[in-house]
Parts: C-alpha cells; structure tokens; sequence
C-alpha cells in the first residue's frame, strides 16, 4: 500500500460536520456521596437526570432552532416517557461523566460511552443500546468482504485515528492510503473526488447525505465495533435490570432500531449482546 503526506481539499464542510453548539457548562455542585438507586425512586422524583453529551453530533447537540436533540438525547425521552417522568439532560463531557454519576448528580449515563474492560470495573453497564462502527465508507454497492475489495483504491482517513491504525496495519493491496488533518476534511475529499473511498465513523454516512443527497454513499465494509452501554452505579441491580429490559423491548419492537437509522444513518446490527457484563460486549475487530 502506497502512502501519502497531507492534503487539505477545497471548500471543506467543517459548518456542517464540525458545527454543534458550544458545550454546556456542568452546572450543579457535585454531591459528596450517592445512595443506590431504584426504579421506584426515579418514578417518585418525577425526574430522570441523566449525563448526555451535548456537543457530539449526531449524539448530542443543539440544532439550528436552539432545541437540544440528537440520537442519545431522544433516547433519555424514550426512557423517561417509559418511566412517567420528565426527562432533565445533564451535560457532560469524557471528563466528567463518570464523576457525575459516582456522585450522584445523574441517574444514568447515556453518554457514548463504550463498553471497555477498565470502565466495568467502575460503573455498571447495562447491554448496548447502540455500537459506534468504525468503516469504509464508498460510492453505493455491494457490500466489500474483505480487504481485496480495495485494490486499487485511493483511500483517504484522519491522520492518528482508530481507521487510520486499521487500514495501515491491514496493509491492503495496491492501495493509495492518503491522510487528512480532521475528518472534515477527509469526507470533503471523498466528495470532492479526490479519494475512491474514507475510513470514517459510521456516523459519517448520515453527514455525507446532507451533502450528497440519501443513498449517495454507504458503510461498505465494518474495520471495527464498539458497544455502547448505559452506564449507572456499581450495585444497582434493579435499576439496570429495569433498563436492560426496555432496551431489549425496544430493540425487539423496531423502535430503537429506528431511532439509530435516523441519526447514525445505519442499521443495528444483529444479535447484539445482551449484556454489558463479563467479555460479550467487547470491542471486536470484525475484518481480518
């Protein structure tokens, strides 16, 4: 595989992909302790605070109207609405998140945060509730098997990030591997023609039908996929059992599936674990 230096395109869309409001400030004083909770106390408050991300397009972030929403903002609503309670968004950052939850400002995170071997011994996670993919993103067709459907390609990918290691250990055959500063810029190469294909988050396939119109390019082949979970404090039992129950009566009746189509612009997977706990929901490499 050949490589490349730097390329900086014409015309990048950073407006659209880099555009989500400025973060909010995480304003409430962190409480000292928190007591475990339960589906009962939740439903007496008449509240569920939950940790959001709030500048993470498409996950969480203000729109053009000032209204907060996003894929991980309108499922704290379906959990609230499950529950009989008002939903109240709590902005977090990477940071933060998990000292807001250990102190007990939120209730649960619903914060992109990927279930990883480390963050289980600190939290507890319910099953995934979405997956962030990491892919190769081309022109519609058939969907790639394997890294000879790239022969021949030029390849663009963010320089440093998880798609660039993937396609550069990969090492595929007589392919042209050109890296970008960010990833706006590499999806405006991949519209500006520049490159044949992007290692991109699949998130990036909803971005590029705003700029290419729907169908216009797709997830071709998956280079990796971690797990989301909700995470909430170690011990409460009942309350992850409570949520680990509406994710998989939302999965089964197509309703979260469709929320993930509408703002990550892909499908579920199938057979997605049912559980956070133990080694099945780890992040696995799916193209060898």
């Amino acid at each position: 595989m050949k490589d490349s230096t730097s390329f900086r395109p014409v015309n990048p869309i950073r407006r659209l992909l880099l555009g989500a409001a400025a973060t909010l400030a995480l304003g409430a004083t962190l409480a000292p302790s928190a007591h475990a909770q339960s589906v009962d106390a939740v439903k007496a408050s008449g509240v569920l605070k939950a940790g959001v991300q709030v500048a993470q397009v498409p996950w969480g972030f203000t729109d053009a109207q000032g209204k907060l929403t996003g894929f991980e903002v309108e499922f704290v609503r379906m959990v609230a609405q499950d529950l009989g309670v008002q939903p109240q968004i709590v902005p977090v950052t990477p940071a933060n998140r998990t000292a807001a939850l250990l102190t007990g400002q939120v209730d649960m995170l619903a914060a992109v945060m990927g279930i990883f071997p480390d963050r289980q011994k600190v939290v507890l996670f319910t099953r995934p509730y979405a997956v962030n993919e990491n892919v190769v993103i081309a022109k519609a067709g058939p969907q790639m098997k394997g890294w000879e459907d790239l022969k021949g390609m030029r390849i663009g990918v963010p320089r440093g990030t998880p798609q660039d290691k993937a396609l550069t250990d990969a090492n595929p055959p007589d392919t042209k591997l050109m890296r970008f500063d960010d990833d706006a810029a590499t999806v405006q190469a991949l519209v500006s023609g520049q490159v044949d294909a992007i290692g991109a988050a699949i998130t990036q396939v909803g971005n590029l039908a705003q700029v290419a119109g729907p169908g216009t390019y797709e997830s071709r082949l998956v280079l990796s996929r971690v797990y989301n979970g909700v995470a909430v404090r170690p011990g409460e039992r009942e309350w992850v059992d409570y949520l680990n129950g509406l994710i998989g009566r939302k999965i089964a009746d197509g309703e979260l599936s469709a929320l993930y189509k509408k703002w990550i612009g892909n499908d579920l997977p199938p057979n997605m674990p049912d559980t956070g706990e133990g080694d099945a929901p780890l992040p696995a490499i799916v193209t060898k």
